[in-house]
């Protein structure tokens, strides 16, 4: 199965570069990525959990393409 030889989608949390004390989620699939927050959010927490559901969006899609 395609999908056993993919390496794992990577979800990042890190600081915003513009927005000091904000938060950006970006999804990664070995060094390229994948999809990213379009903008900033107030907590780590909160970019986490949005990066969750956009990790699983993605991963669906991975799965249902191959």
């Amino acid at each position: 199965m395609a999908a056993d030889n993919a390496a794992p989608l990577v979800l990042q949390v890190e600081p915003c570069a513009n927005d000091p004390g904000r938060y950006r989620w970006v999804i990664c699939d070995r060094d390229h990525v994948v999809r990213q927050s379009c903008y900033s959010l107030a907590s780590e927490e909160e970019a986490r959990n949005e990066g969750r559901a956009a990790l699983r969006e993605a991963a669906a899609l991975l799965r249902d393409s191959s």
